[in-house]
């Protein structure tokens, strides 16, 4: 009964993440075809560097790192993390994590993010993660920001959740107000507009 209802689980979570990627892009390409000036998609690397988790041990155990790696479309991040929960042991995870740009006001944004994974060498093997972050776009390709969260992890057993706190650094495409990805290739589709209307006149 418990595996099945973990498949019926990770199905709703598939066809949900699927639904939302299907919205950004339809989102995306609509508005990319009134502005030039934004790009579709680009690769993005998200790291979280530290991280403490609000469990009762040393501080070695309570340390949550990991990197993620993927591809952005319009105000959503698609990604793949690799991480591990504590430094003095090796509890690593993989993850498919999807964050949604809920809100942008000039530099500042406002994330929020839904996860799937799976814990090695652990009793509790299947992981959740739901977070909010609040990121600062500081440079042209870099965001800084700090997240708020919690996991969640079930296992034939047992189940049990952690909250954590921590720093992240984006690098990537910046966003624009609309939630639009700004940077070199927009740039560079507007000039050739730019340069096809000029010799479209020139005819």
């Amino acid at each position: 009964m418990e595996n099945k209802f973990y498949k019926t689980l990770k199905k709703i979570l598939l066809l949900s993440h699927f639904f939302i990627f299907y919205t950004i892009v339809v989102f995306a390409q609509t508005n990319n075809q009134e502005d030039s000036s934004t790009s579709f998609s680009a690769y993005y690397v998200r790291m979280n560097p530290i991280g403490i988790a609000s469990d009762v041990g040393k501080f070695s155990s309570k340390i949550v790192q990991n990197v993620e790696i993927g591809k952005s479309f319009g105000p959503l991040d698609l990604g793949l993390t690799y991480g591990r929960f504590a430094i003095s042991d090796s509890t690593n995870f993989v993850q498919f994590r999807s964050t949604f740009d809920a809100s942008q006001l000039g530099i500042f944004s406002s994330e929020f993010a839904i996860g799937v994974g799976k814990v090695f060498k652990s009793t509790t093997p299947l992981m959740f993660e739901v977070s909010t972050t609040l990121m600062a776009q500081v440079s042209k390709n870099i965001g800084i920001g700090a997240i708020i969260g919690s996991y969640d992890f079930i296992g034939e057993n047992a189940q049990f959740n952690k909250s954590f706190y921590g720093l992240f650094l984006r690098y990537g495409l910046l966003r624009t107000e609309g939630g639009l990805l700004q940077g070199r290739i927009g740039k560079r589709l507007g000039k050739r507009t730019t340069s096809k209307k000029m010799k479209t006149r020139r005819i």
